[in-house]
């Protein structure tokens, strides 16, 4: 059903814009490569929205053709200003990020970019006195750099190159780095090593990876507050350092039941240590753990009457001992979900209901992290500057006609 809600004239702007390319903002050069109009100056607030835009029309606008110099739109900060982008699947490309590594970039999120080799990493590096968060999930490539084998001069190899693993790249100079997440990130790399050097992480997200040792969790154990470990094997030497992070606010344990065999069970002694010493949890998913039965009460035993959600009267015994009920507990596909009594305002049961988001798709920072949304006022100067900026362009170009 369509929405009865017109467009707003910032999008209609950026749309025409991103579809005009070479008629409004820029203009093209002889090997068709794009380039900014000499008198245009394009504040951060409307470069932003053009480059995720671009991104979403790409994927999404199946009569939306894309523009191989587009980036280069964006390479000189004295005229364009990025802060907040968020690049996703093939579109992007090493040459791409490499384009714009002049900018101060405050917000990077790379998802599915499985273009992206070794070389992005160096240019991450760019970013380094600026970044606070960067997300690399599922960007499987970018720890891979290619070498040509010695000697190799067979002409029927279709690509005689090899992949080799690069495991000396850091994190090293990210002093501003608050939010990262790795991901999906390719097994092999050495996460401890590659991490150690951030000294105040708010948010860290190792979705799928596997580490026998997390030890190194607790050097952010005074600034981490939210930790997403979707997938990733836990044993009881994960939970003595989990519970360590005492000021958590989010935590993401959940797992695909279909993953992997999976020996490790939620027992109502690690409920209890979750209680117990993560005093400031707000949040907290352990769909698809197998939970053992001396964590709830029984039917016969739970407490008639309407559906409470007061922590006293928890289901879930453990439970019992929270100072006030949680924000979100997941709880798919585990024997708890089909308890009456759960202390929490929002409950993910269902396969529907999706995992609980995390704080850098919330918009929104944690302990005292600067905000990273742009605020409405910025906004609404953003598309008079943009509507300013085209009706401008549309004057160089028909006077250059």
């Amino acid at each position: 059903m369509a929405s009865d809600t017109p467009e707003s004239l910032m999008a209609l702007c950026t749309d025409f814009c991103l579809r005009n390319l070479d008629g409004t903002l820029g203009y093209l050069l002889e090997k068709e490569t794009l380039r900014l109009h000499p008198d245009i100056f394009l504040p951060s607030e409307i470069c932003d929205r053009l480059v995720n835009e671009y991104v979403e029309l790409v994927n999404a606008a199946c009569n939306f053709e894309p523009h191989e110099s587009f980036f280069s739109l964006f390479s000189d900060p004295r005229s364009t200003r990025l802060t907040r982008i968020h690049l996703r699947e093939d579109l992007v490309q090493d040459q791409d990020l490499e384009a714009i590594r002049k900018q101060d970039l405050v917000e990077l999120y790379l998802t599915n970019c499985e273009k992206l080799s070794a070389k992005s990493l160096q240019t991450l590096r760019s970013f380094s006195h600026t970044l606070v968060s960067l997300s690399l999930f599922g960007c499987a490539n970018i720890f891979y750099e290619e070498e040509n084998p010695g000697g190799c001069e067979d002409e029927c190899l279709v690509n005689p190159t090899c992949q080799v693993l690069v495991k000396d790249f850091t994190f090293e100079g990210f002093s501003r780095l608050r939010f990262l997440n790795l991901g999906r990130m390719i097994d092999g790399v050495p996460v401890e090593s590659l991490l150690r050097p951030l000294n105040s992480l708010a948010a860290l997200d190792l979705s799928g990876i596997q580490t026998s040792d997390a030890a190194f969790l607790t050097q952010w154990k005074d600034s981490l507050v939210s930790l997403v470990l979707y997938n990733m094997d836990l044993s009881d030497d994960h939970i003595r350092v989990i519970v360590q992070l005492h000021k958590l606010r989010h935590l993401d344990i959940s797992r695909d039941r279909l993953s992997s065999y999976y020996k490790f069970k939620l027992t109502r002694k690690v409920l209890s240590l979750f209680v117990q010493k993560l005093g400031n949890l707000m949040s907290l998913d352990i769909s698809g753990h197998m939970i053992l039965e001396n964590c709830s009460i029984s039917k016969m035993d739970e407490e008639a009457g309407q559906t409470s959600i007061e922590p006293s009267k928890s289901s879930i015994m453990p439970f019992r001992a929270l100072k006030r009920p949680l924000q979100f507990l997941g709880l798919f596909e585990t024997s708890l979900c089909r308890l009456t009594h759960i202390p929490a305002y929002k409950v993910r049961k269902g396969v529907g209901e999706g995992r609980h988001r995390e704080p850098w798709d919330q918009g929104r920072g944690w302990d005292g992290v600067a905000e990273l949304s742009p605020t409405s006022g910025s906004q609404h100067g953003a598309c008079f500057s943009l509507c300013l900026c085209l009706c401008l362009s549309l004057c160089v170009s028909l006077m250059n006609k």
